[in-house]
């Protein structure tokens, strides 16, 4: 046992919160009022009472008691009458201290251990100040002794915090519950005391300030104190803490990799070993097969050691052995147990050299969604025992389990409807509201509810598109030159024939003359002409040749026998056409991913894109759309500069790579901006949106025919390479263009000649203007 004193706390504040005495006064008034049955036990308690009278000679007025080093067997004595007979102090947590606890007097080896080996305070919860929180608790201490003793109700404010201590053997952190017993301690009221119930406390003041400031109000502590000693135990609290913080970090955080850290950090501070590693891998399910790489940042100790053999088969058959059979696999190298693996599975164990093993299947609603595996490169004593400590967070692990799996379907889900439906995010409450209705409407009709339609109004729209300048005619010229080369190999091999003397002078002519008629333009109608003519009549020439003559034969497997155009020599041209196509629109759709990234940060707005020879993208921005966002002509004016200036860099980069291009690819810039707002609706039996109205589909007819518009009264195109042109109806969109022009001109990214031109009429459209301006190349 322990008589030096030491200090519980070090914070004079709290010292200073109300006076306070030892006194052993309330021990014995308390042992005064005990009745007992049982003749031995009365007996002991006088006999208690006797000896505590011997310290307390001439105290009858409750005055102070200040222990000394000769009363060690006082405190003997009073350890003994309040903790159990046959209790082992060396593992008894148990301490005597002042009324008000911050002087330790007393207390057992054990408690004592734990506060000179480095035990302290435990973190607030959220990050409040550590002294203020502390402060806090000892306030709420003493009201509760107070409003107790002197107004006979319980007030609890605030959760006793807890104590943590790193275990020297273990190096694993331990939680402690401080547990203080104030059967002996008395609250003396010094001054006048105020009349007060549990409905003046409640009412005292705002239901939002803090109920320690208006019971301070009420009940100021100068007139009160403390007599008496408080008995403090502590309770080992590490398994149902780690519980707790599991079960926080599920429903707190966001970030699933920090989750699964600090969740594994929480598992071993549950087995109390810190031999044992732990690893928790989620499963989930795509097209109803098992997917293990949720999150690549979460592993897995066997998954990733059979992917280090290489061994997929063996990865397979452990988790559809796990849904089939969801039990827990168990081995032990120290005694060979571990009868429910495989023999490949055991001899990778022993390779790695582990220990113990366990892999415990996780269940939600009767269904495998994650592993836990417990391992060890060291013989772990008790090892089943720790498995049943391990069981009691089994159940909060399959709900973190099943929340990543649900996690990854969401994100799967959220990528096709991104990506593959019109559904975006900025129209998706809508689409949530009418199913809401549909639903509601469902219930009190039975059959034959609607769904509703799905409509915004008001919504200013932005047509964009860049097109690759003369595709066509370049499909056209690639054709032509793969048509030539095939002619011009035919005619080759059949010179060989006619020199050694086979019949196809006809053949060759034919060839010459195809050549001949076709030296500008061609169709793929004339390519199936001249092949179907060459397989019928020289083909049937190089076959009974092709044995001693390969270049016959790769002449027939390259030009003459039906093959994968990617791969064909015959669409040489067309292929590297194709690829630099799909190159440059693979580079414009990273800027449109760009812009539209931009944009729904600046505001959200409804945005699709579509893909021909180039990128075409509809922007529709309005209040009817984000109804809680406000949007005003700035943030439009804005949507519109935020276009522009990526029309510009398109046009830049796309001039440069033209420059290193086999076919000289270059793009035309174009956009039209319609001056008043249109209505869009979603059309449920084609699954997208289009205008509605007269009026709204203006729109859509002249977005469809101004991509080869001509200048009026010319025959020059409007849409030119390096260019960005912008068609309008409004003035008010002309100078306001202008006004975003000038600004792009000055940061040199346009050339100064923008140009504003009258545009041909069309079918059904009349008085359309635009501005032209170039892009500067050099900056």
């Amino acid at each position: 046992m322990q008589t030096h004193a030491f200090t519980f706390h070090s914070s004079p504040t709290i010292d200073r919160l109300i006076k306070s005495d030892l006194s052993f006064r309330p021990l014995e008034n308390y042992l005064k009022k005990l009745n007992s049955s049982s003749p031995v036990r009365m007996r002991m308690i006088d006999e208690l009472i006797q000896t505590l009278q011997q310290y307390l000679p001439g105290n009858e007025d409750n005055s102070p008691l200040l222990p000394g080093p000769d009363d060690q067997s006082l405190f003997d004595l009073i350890y003994l009458a309040l903790s159990p007979l046959l209790a082992d102090e060396h593992n008894c947590f148990w301490a005597m201290a002042s009324p008000l606890p911050g002087e330790i007097h007393y207390c057992t080896a054990a408690f004592n251990d734990l506060f000179k080996n480095g035990m302290a305070k435990g973190q607030s919860a959220g990050g409040a100040d550590q002294e203020v929180n502390l402060l806090n608790e000892y306030k709420n201490y003493i009201y509760r002794l107070i409003l107790s003793q002197c107004y006979h109700f319980s007030f609890q404010i605030l959760e006793p915090g807890h104590y943590t201590y790193t275990n020297p053997k273990t190096g694993l952190e331990e939680y402690y519950k401080v547990n203080i017993n104030t059967s002996f301690i008395e609250v003396v009221v010094t001054g006048e005391l105020p009349d007060i119930t549990m409905d003046s406390i409640i009412h005292a003041g705002p239901t939002r300030i803090d109920p320690l400031i208006l019971l301070e109000k009420i009940l100021p502590l100068h007139i009160f104190k403390l007599t008496g000693f408080a008995v403090i135990t502590l309770e080992n609290i590490t398994d149902s803490f780690a519980i707790d913080q599991i079960r926080n970090e599920i429903v707190n955080h966001e970030n699933e990799a920090h989750i699964y850290q600090q969740v594994i950090k929480s598992l071993s501070m549950l087995s109390g070993n810190n031999a044992l590693q732990f690893s928790l891998k989620p499963l989930a399910r795509l097209n109803n097969e098992t997917i293990v790489d949720v999150n690549p940042e979460i592993h897995s100790f066997m998954m990733d050691v059979a992917k280090q053999f290489e061994d997929k088969i063996m990865l397979q058959s452990m988790v559809k052995g796990y849904e089939e059979n969801p039990v827990t696999y168990y081995f032990s190298a120290a005694n060979h147990a571990g009868n429910k693996f495989g023999d490949p599975i055991h001899d990778i164990l022993e390779s790695k050299k582990v220990k113990v093993y366990a892999c415990l299947p996780l269940l939600f609603k009767q269904k495998v969604v994650g592993i836990l595996e417990i391992y060890a490169f060291k013989e772990v004593l008790f090892f089943e025992n720790i498995l049943a400590k391990i069981a009691a967070a089994l159940p909060l692990l399959s709900q973190l389990t099943k929340n990543s799996a649900d996690h990854f379907s969401d994100k799967i889900n959220d990528v096709v409807r991104r990506h593959f439906t019109v559904l975006q995010p900025a129209v998706l409450w809508k689409f949530h509201l009418a199913a809401w209705n549909y639903l509601q409407q469902e219930q009190k009709m039975g059959t034959g509810a609607a769904i509703e339609s799905i409509t915004f109004d008001g919504v200013y729209a932005i047509y964009g598109a860049i097109d690759i300048k003369d595709s066509t005619l370049k499909r056209n010229d690639a054709l032509l030159k793969d048509i030539h080369n095939l002619l011009d190999e035919s005619i080759k091999i059949l010179d060989r024939l006619i020199i050694t003397g086979y019949p196809a002078e006809e053949i060759k002519i034919f060839c010459i003359k195809f050549k001949s008629k076709y030296q500008h333009a061609v169709t793929l109608k004339v390519e199936i002409t001249i092949l179907t003519f060459l397989r019928l009549y020289l083909k049937p020439l190089l076959m009974p040749l092709a044995v001693e003559e390969p270049d016959y034969l790769v002449y027939i497997n390259v030009y003459l026998e039906p093959v994968d155009a990617g791969n064909s020599a015959i669409h040489a041209n067309r292929n590297i056409l194709e690829q630099e196509i799909g190159r440059l629109n693979e580079d414009v759709t990273r800027f449109m991913a760009g812009m539209i990234e931009d944009l729904q940060q600046l505001h959200p707005g409804y945005i699709k894109t579509f893909r021909t020879d180039g990128i075409e993208c509809d922007i529709y921005i309005g209040q009817s759309i984000t109804p809680r966002s406000q949007l005003d002509s700035i943030k439009i004016r804005a949507y519109r500069a935020l276009q522009l200036r990526y029309m510009a860099l398109v046009a830049k980069y796309t001039t440069q790579t033209s420059l290193s291009s086999s076919f000289a690819l270059k793009t035309t810039q174009l956009i039209f901006a319609p001056g008043t707002p249109i209505n869009i609706t979603f059309r449920n039996d084609e699954k997208r949106f289009d205008v509605e109205g007269a009026d709204n589909i203006n729109y859509e007819i002249i977005k469809k025919r101004i991509d080869k518009i001509c200048i009026k009264g010319s025959t020059e195109r409007l849409n030119q390479p390096g260019k960005i042109a912008i068609v309008y109806q409004d003035d008010t969109i002309k100078e306001e263009y202008l006004r975003l022009i000038r600004i792009l001109q000055e940061e040199g990214a346009l050339q100064e000649n923008a140009e504003v031109l009258h545009l041909e009429d069309l079918k059904d459209v009349f008085g359309l203007m635009a501005i032209r301006v170039e892009i500067q190349k050099n900056q």
